[in-house]
């Protein structure tokens, strides 16, 4: 048993496996299993089209393999800014052997066997809950997202109680012992993904300074709307703050005009220097 005056939970998070999918990290793989392949798949179907997706749909196509999203969602990359998300989806999606189905679940999804046997995808409408297709494929990468990695920590027997797994936090990551009212608890902070508040490294990183000022006496906030997030494809996605979206929603609520400017990396000499103008 260790003891400390100080303590800083940084569990991470662990992917999360929908209802209906079995996994066997051969054929049908989370993204920890995607690192551990022994070979590369000719046809991939990749569950989900948020960050872990696109990313590792630039892998496989890098590597020779045809790509098929399945999106539950309307539109492809939904937590993307729309006009980000257009630029990516020419860039990244039409000019690659990959393909997509939005607006449906993957409700069933049962692991092959290499070179045997097909991996097997039941899908349904994502509203009517109706059956819409059966896709055989090689292998199923499973990238719907990830929950906090907070189970069987003892979280609970020390009055701290989380939601979702989510340890509430506040301001300067001390933790709170439940999401609504709770009251810190005394040398004990919380960082990264396990506390929900921007599930990317780059806040897990700025909330582990934040947690350290605070513990060396020096208040300290994170401000979440200053924080990265990047997609690592080929060309990268880079983004900062509210999407255009949001920002249209936060201008018309407090009342302050949004403006907008825009331009290209074809204005870009070193970015024409080193033929990477597309953006």
């Amino acid at each position: 048993v260790y003891t400390a005056k100080d303590i800083i939970l940084a569990p991470g998070s662990i992917p999360f496996v929908p209802p209906g999918v079995i996994v066997d990290e051969k054929t049908v793989y989370t993204s920890d299993g995607a690192l551990e392949l022994q070979s590369v798949p000719e046809w991939v179907a990749i569950i989900g089209s948020g960050y872990i997706g696109l990313e590792f749909s630039d892998v496989y196509t890098a590597l020779g393999s045809e790509v098929t999203f399945i999106e539950a969602l309307p539109n492809i990359m939904p937590t993307f800014d729309r006009e980000i998300a257009k630029q990516a989806e020419r860039l990244l999606i039409r000019e690659r052997p990959i393909d997509y189905r939005t607006g449906v679940f993957a409700s069933e999804v049962t692991p092959g066997i290499p070179g045997k046997k097909p991996v097997t995808i039941k899908m349904i409408d994502a509203e009517t809950k109706e059956h819409v297709e059966t896709l055989e494929v090689d292998a199923a990468m499973v990238a719907t997202g990830r929950v906090p990695n907070t189970a069987n920590m003892g979280l609970e027997d020390t009055g701290i109680e989380t939601s979702r797994g989510f340890v509430a936090v506040d301001g300067k990551m001390r933790v709170l012992t439940k999401h609504d009212d709770g009251e810190v608890v005394p040398g004990v902070y919380c960082i990264g993904d396990a506390n929900g508040k921007m599930m990317l490294a780059h806040a897990a990183s700025a909330q582990g300074i934040s947690a350290i000022e605070n513990i060396c006496g020096r208040t300290h906030e994170v401000n979440h709307a200053a924080i990265p997030a990047a997609c690592f494809t080929h060309p990268e996605i880079a983004m900062v703050g509210p999407t255009e979206e949001q920002a249209i929603e936060l201008a018309a609520k407090e009342g302050w005009e949004l403006g907008k400017s825009q331009g290209s990396f074809r204005a870009n000499s070193k970015a024409l220097a080193e033929l990477e103008a597309n953006g």
